[in-house]
């Protein structure tokens, strides 16, 4: 008895061919899974990233993606790695930050990328610049737990949080000075004017009165809306008048 397995039947190029797609069904494009990519150049590194999630969460990348392409035949920005999007002033590291983000929105079996305090505050940075205001708000809400008032007001001057400026009335309230870290994440403008309404704190007679100042250096009761915090509040919008729409 021949054991000898037949061999399986060949198929040429020419096979190929000659197969055809059914007619009358016109091909198409996913509307979903179809993505239309753009090239950026940070640093040394290209990305190649879909076109439709960058308009969707980005109202600078929409309007960058919706003007004239310029001359025609012309090789648009973006449309090859030999002519990327350049973004000059973004570093790499930060950038990479951002993107875990994006692309974590709209996957339902994940919470989101687990990042560190700094990465999320690199996140809010980036999506402050490209007005991405779903992300930043994202980035707004990890950073809130951080019990770091200094930090969190050099970020509310920075980036424009105003529920980050509230901490004014801690540092302004409490009994302790302001740390060297602290002076340094304030900032020199910034620390010299908490310095100074807290000395005015202290003096009950610059304000001319003695119910909602303390007369000896010890923290204030900085319960909301008391007359210690008003009266803080009050003279923060009178030295911070440059900022005025961070503590309403």
């Amino acid at each position: 008895m021949d054991e000898t397995k037949a061999a399986p039947p060949s198929i040429s190029l020419s096979d190929i061919d000659d197969i055809s797609l059914p007619t009358g069904r016109p091909i198409k494009r996913s509307t979903t899974f179809y993505f239309d990519c753009v090239i950026f150049q940070v640093e040394n590194v290209l990305y190649s990233l879909p076109r439709n999630r960058l308009i969707e969460e980005s109202s600078i990348f929409e309007d960058m993606f919706t003007l004239p392409q310029g001359e025609s035949g012309k090789m648009v920005e973006g449309s090859s790695d030999d002519n990327p999007i350049q973004l000059e002033q973004t570093k790499k590291k930060d950038w990479e930050r951002l993107l875990k983000v994006l692309f974590h929105r709209h996957d339902p079996e994940n919470s989101g990328p687990n990042l560190k305090l700094d990465e999320w505050v690199s996140v809010l940075g980036l999506a402050t610049k490209w007005d991405m205001a779903a992300i930043r708000s994202t980035a707004i809400d990890k950073i809130s737990p951080m019990r770091n008032p200094a930090k969190k007001i050099a970020l509310a001057r920075q980036y424009h949080v105003s529920s980050f400026f509230i901490p004014l009335v801690e540092l302004i309230g409490r009994s302790e000075p302001l740390t060297l870290t602290e002076l340094t994440d304030l900032g020199a403008e910034c620390a010299l004017k908490i310095i100074s309404t807290r000395e005015r704190c202290y003096d009950t007679n610059n304000w001319g009165y003695d119910t909602s100042f303390r007369p000896q250096k010890i923290a204030f009761d900085l319960t909301p809306n008391s007359d210690n915090w008003n009266s803080i509040v009050n003279e923060i919008r009178r030295v911070f008048s440059d900022h005025e729409e961070y503590y309403k």
